[in-house]
C-alpha cells in the first residue's frame, strides 16, 4: 500500500492583508487523510499556507520559496501517491506546488481534486504534464483506490491520460453521511490554528447561477449526524482549546431537531462566543434565539442582491422581502449580521446596482442601531474592527468559476467573462461584467457602496476609524 502526502497550496499574494487566510485548517484534506487512515494507510498532511508567513515576524515568503520547502519536505518523506487540493483561485499555486514536489520526486503520483478541477479536468493536464491524474468530486474514495492499487480504468471519478488522449472514468458516488469521517485534527499541531469550521452539510439542492456546489454534488446534499459534528468540535478542541468556533449551516431551519441539539451542546460546553453563517431563507426567529443563547455574536449571510430581478434571474430562490425581514428580526432580537452583496451579477444594470445598494444600507440600519445600543458591551467581546465586520455590508465583484451556471453557458445569463486567468478570480478583481452595465462602472459603484456603508455608520455616531475594501475576516 502506498505512503501518501497531502498538500494544500498556498494563496496567491495579494496586495491586502491575507495573514488570516492562513488561520484556517485544510478541512478538506482533513476529511480524506482521515478517510485513508481509518482504511490503515499511511497518511500525512503539508498545509503550505502556514508557510506564507515566517513566524513570528509574519514576513511573507514567496511560492518559490514554499517550493524550495516543499521539495525538501517531499525528498524527506518519499511519498508514492501525492494528493493536492485546489479551488479556482489557488489553482495556480496549486499546480506550482505538484510540479515541486513531481521534480523532488519524479517517481511519485502526482493527484489534484478540488472544485475547480472538477470542472477543467482535461485542462488541467493538458497544461501540467507532471500531474499523473485528476480526482473530480469527492477525493475520499479515489484516493483510497489509487493507494490501494485499483485498476485506473476502475477508479471512479478519475481523470488520466491514454496516450495522447484524456480518459474521464464515470463520476464517483457521493459518501454517506455516516461514511464522512471525523476531520484528522490530530495530524496538524492546532495550536498553530485560530479558527475550527464545523461544516454541517455536503452539498446543495439549489440552483444559484452564481455557485459551483450544486453542479459538485449534483444538486444533492447530506447532513451530517449531529454527534459527529460534536464529537469533531470536542477532538479539534482537545487540541487547542482557545480555537475559534465558525458554524456553517446553510440550512440551519430544515431540521431544528438537529440544529437544537448542535447549538444546546455548544452552549452547555461554555465556549464562549463564536461566529456562524447561513442561506436568509433557512432563517427565523427560533433559529436566532438559539443561536444567542449559545454564544453566536454574529452571522454571515449572503443576500447577493437587493433586486427581485436580479435574485430571480440568478435563481436565489429568495426575494427582498426576506431579506428586509431578516434585518428587522435582527435589530429586534439584539443581533449583528454581515450581509454579502455580488455586484455585477447577470442582468445588473444601473437601476438594479442602486436597488442593492439601497437594501445593503436598510440592512446597516438594523445591525448600526443594535452596534449603538450596545457599543460598550461589544467593546469588551471584540476589537472595533470585528465590530464593523461583523455589522456593516459587504460587496464583492462576481468571480464566475468553473462549474457554475454562468461559466458554463455565459451567454444565456448575458455576461462576458474576459478571461481565465484564475488567480484573479478573488472577487475583488473584474473577470468579467453582465451586458448592460461596465466591470469599470460596477467597480466604481463598489467603492462609491463602500463609503455610504462609512457614511451610514457616522450618521449612528460611531468612530470609523478602520476599513480595508480588501478585508474580509
Amino acid at each position: 500500500m502506498a505512503k501518501i502526502l497531502l498538500i494544500d497550496p498556498p494563496f496567491p499574494e495579494r496586495p491586502w492583508d491575507i495573514n488570516w487566510l492562513t488561520q484556517f485548517p485544510p478541512k478538506g484534506l482533513m476529511y480524506i487523510a482521515a478517510y485513508l487512515r481509518n482504511a490503515g494507510l499511511k497518511v500525512g498532511i503539508l498545509d503550505t499556507k502556514q508557510m506564507q508567513y515566517e513566524k513570528p515576524s509574519l514576513l511573507r515568503r514567496s511560492l518559490k520559496e514554499i517550493q524550495q520547502l516543499v521539495k525538501y519536505h517531499v525528498k524527506k518523506e518519499a511519498p508514492e501517491l501525492i494528493g493536492i487540493t485546489s479551488t479556482t483561485i489557488s489553482y495556480i499555486p496549486a499546480t506550482q506546488i505538484a510540479r515541486a514536489a513531481k521534480e523532488a520526486l519524479p517517481s511519485s503520483k502526482i493527484v489534484i481534486g478540488g472544485a475547480h478541477v472538477t470542472f477543467t479536468p482535461h485542462q488541467t493536464l493538458k497544461e501540467c504534464p507532471w500531474i499523473d491524474f485528476v480526482v473530480r468530486g469527492e477525493g475520499e474514495r479515489p484516493m483510497l483506490q489509487l493507494a490501494t492499487g485499483i485498476k485506473i480504468d476502475n477508479i471512479e471519478g478519475l481523470t488520466y491520460r491514454k496516450g495522447k488522449e484524456f480518459v474521464d472514468n464515470p463520476a464517483g458516488r457521493s459518501l454517506s453521511p455516516d461514511e464522512i469521517p471525523l476531520p484528522a485534527y490530530d495530524m496538524l499541531d492546532m495550536r498553530k490554528y485560530s479558527y475550527v469550521v464545523l461544516m454541517c452539510t455536503r452539498g446543495c439542492p439549489h440552483e444559484c447561477s452564481f455557485c459551483e456546489l450544486p453542479s459538485l454534488h449534483n444538486r444533492k446534499i447530506r447532513f451530517r449526524q449531529a454527534g459527529h459534528i460534536l464529537q469533531e468540535l470536542e477532538l479539534a478542541l482537545s487540541l487547542n482549546p482557545g480555537l475559534e468556533i465558525r458554524y456553517e449551516d446553510e440550512f440551519m431551519g430544515s431540521d431544528m431537531e438537529r440544529t437544537s441539539f448542535i447549538l444546546d451542546a455548544i452552549k452547555n460546553k461554555g465556549l464562549g462566543q463564536f461566529r456562524a453563517a447561513t442561506r436568509p431563507d433557512g432563517l427565523n426567529e427560533e433559529v436566532l434565539k438559539k443561536l444567542q443563547a449559545a454564544g453566536c455574536t454574529n452571522l454571515y449571510i449572503g443576500m447577493e442582491s437587493g433586486s427581485e430581478d436580479i435574485l430571480s434571474f440568478n435563481k436565489r430562490g429568495f426575494g427582498v422581502k426576506k431579506i428586509l425581514e431578516i434585518a428587522e428580526m435582527f435589530r429586534r432580537n439584539g443581533m449583528l449580521f454581515h450581509g454579502g452583496f455580488i455586484l455585477g451579477l447577470p442582468g445588473e444594470n444601473h437601476d438594479t446596482l442602486r436597488q442593492t445598494l439601497d437594501v445593503a444600507l436598510k440592512c446597516c440600519d438594523a445591525t448600526f442601531s443594535v452596534v449603538k445600543e450596545n457599543f460598550d458591551a461589544y467593546l469588551e467581546k471584540m476589537p472595533f474592527k470585528l465590530i464593523v465586520e461583523n455589522s456593516r455590508a459587504e460587496f464583492n465583484l462576481l468571480a464566475p468559476n468553473p462549474g457554475t451556471e454562468i461559466f458554463k453557458n455565459p451567454e444565456k445569463f448575458r455576461y462576458r467573462i474576459f478571461h481565465n486567468n484564475w488567480e484573479l478570480y478573488d472577487c475583488n478583481t473584474s473577470v468579467g461584467e453582465p451586458y448592460d452595465v461596465s466591470a469599470g462602472e460596477v467597480e466604481i459603484f463598489k467603492k462609491k457602496a463602500f463609503r455610504a456603508v462609512q457614511d451610514k455608520m457616522k450618521t449612528y455616531g460611531l468612530p470609523v476609524d478602520w476599513w480595508d475594501y480588501g478585508y474580509k475576516g
